[in-house]
C-alpha cells in the first residue's frame, strides 16, 4: 500500500497520520502505545514494530549464565571404591 500524507505539527513535534489498514499491514492491530522501532535506511524513514519482551526477560537483560554458572574452578570430589552395591 502506497500513502500519501503530510507531516503535522502534534504539540512540540512533528508527526504523521497513519491509517489502521496501513499498520495492520506490518502487523500491528492495536496502534494506540503499541511500541515501534522508527529507522533511517537509505534515506528512508522505516517503522516496524518492536519485538516485545516480558518483563522477566528485561530483568535478565545482560545476565551472563556461562559466566554465573563458571565451573572451570571446582574439582570433582573422589569417594573411593565402591564398597557395597551401588550402582554407578
Amino acid at each position: 500500500m502506497v500513502l500519501s500524507t503530510k507531516i503535522v505539527k502534534l504539540g512540540n513535534s512533528q508527526g504523521i497520520r497513519l491509517p489502521k489498514s496501513l499498520l495492520k499491514e506490518i502487523g500491528i492491530v492495536n496502534p494506540i502505545n503499541t511500541p515501534v522501532q522508527v529507522s533511517v535506511a537509505d534515506g528512508k524513514i522505516v517503522i516496524s514494530p518492536q519485538a516485545e519482551t516480558s518483563r522477566l526477560m528485561q530483568r535478565f537483560a545482560g545476565f551472563d549464565l556461562d559466566d554465573y554458572f563458571d565451573n572451570s574452578h571446582q574439582v570433582e570430589d573422589d569417594w573411593g571404591n565402591p564398597v557395597g552395591k551401588e550402582r554407578l
